[in-house]
């Protein structure tokens, strides 16, 4: 097991970087074969689930080494190394970095993510064409489901979420037993479904939560799920078998401005509002999706009003520099989609955004 974590009377925060130093020095695999005997399947790693509170006949556990994270399809928990220490030895992010680190598991010390990203920006599994395929098929049956399930379609609706978004975006709803049946029928290989994260032995990873897709050429490239059910303890859920994408990058291509969100439904939200924005599915900034704005003159951030949120956010401005605006906190909600639902929602959002250029220029004027 992993060596109890280091005594420290001050802790400071850890940057970005350092945060995914420390990830790439303890691949997820090794921390969890300290807990559980792992056996290949295919290019997955599989064992009966060590997590506390689940009493496994599985194996209902996997481990996703091009991804670095895992699932257990019994318990419906998942998520990167820190959230399995976390898990494990129920401690909170900080005590788990700490554990990590405590640990005799090292790999690469010397670089950080960030550089082994720049080095090699292919690194990250790229979807061959079947998969590509596979998931837009999977995206088209899971937008069907939602089309058909009244008490689904209103929830989304009742998220602030327009049909007009709905159906541009396609979004879907996971019943749960769909998808492999329609794999079957069409006579597609089931273990490519499996090597995603689609399927598993105990079920589909997306089940009962709402799916949002990511487009690329019309082929979807990566699903998120969102949680529509109490006994589901993550939010939002990232497909396992493939690289994280920047939502809704093909929308924004060439435009002068562009806004920078969190969270899936916040870029609904702000495209539903007439505003060109990307979605970071959290708060990290990709190495390669600096480049791929650079194209923007302008380009705002708006992250959660929490302290998080407003720590990711200065970490995004300094990195786009004089480039970057940053939207001032949004007022009574934690994020745009829930700004949304609330009466003249939009209209506090855009003077939020004047008030952000406004205060651009005029430190623009003073400079000069």
């Amino acid at each position: 097991m992993l060596s109890p974590h280091r005594a420290s009377n001050e802790r400071r925060e850890l940057s970005r970087e350092e945060i995914d130093a420390i990830r790439a020095r303890h691949p997820i695999e090794q921390v969890v074969s300290q807990y559980a005997d792992l056996h290949p399947s295919s290019r997955l790693l599989q064992a009966r689930c060590p997590l506390p509170g689940h009493d496994d006949t599985g194996p209902s556990f996997t481990v996703y080494v091009q991804s670095q994270s895992f699932y257990c399809f019994g318990c419906n928990r998942g998520g990167d190394v820190f959230k399995f220490i976390q898990l494990m030895e129920h401690v909170g992010f900080r005590d788990a970095v700490d554990k990590l680190e405590g640990s005799s598991i090292v790999v690469e010390p010397t670089r950080t993510a960030r550089q082994k990203e720049q080095a090699n920006p292919r690194s990250r599994r790229v979807l061959d064409e079947d998969a590509c395929h596979l998931l837009t098929a999977a995206a088209e049956v899971y937008h069907a489901s939602l089309l058909l399930n009244d008490r689904m379609l209103n929830y989304v609706i009742g998220r602030g979420i327009t049909m007009e978004i709905i159906k541009r975006f396609r979004l879907g709803y996971a019943i749960g037993t769909n998808l492999a049946k329609y794999f079957r029928f069409r006579g597609w290989d089931l273990q490519l479904g499996k090597d995603l994260g689609l399927v598993g032995d105990h079920g589909e990873f997306f089940r009962e939560r709402i799916i949002i897709p990511g487009w690329q050429h019309g082929n979807a490239i990566y699903l998120v799920g969102r949680k529509t059910k109490g006994y589901q303890q993550v939010k939002y859920l990232g497909l396992p078998g493939a690289a994280k994408p920047l939502y809704g990058l093909e929308g924004v291509i060439r435009l002068r401005e562009v806004f920078i969100v969190e969270g899936c439904f916040d870029m609904l939200t702000l495209v539903q509002w007439g505003y060109p924005a990307v979605a970071l599915l959290g708060s990290h900034l990709k190495a390669e999706w600096e480049q791929a704005l650079a194209f923007a003159a302008r380009i705002f951030v708006v992250t959660d009003s929490d302290e998080a949120g407003r720590v990711s956010a200065k970490t995004i401005a300094e990195t786009f520099g004089a480039r970057s605006i940053i939207v001032p906190p949004l007022p009574n909600a934690k994020d745009v989609n829930e700004l949304a639902l609330q009466p003249k929602g939009r209209e506090h959002f855009a003077q939020l955004v004047s008030q952000a250029r406004h205060a651009r220029e005029g430190e623009r004027e003073r400079r000069v």
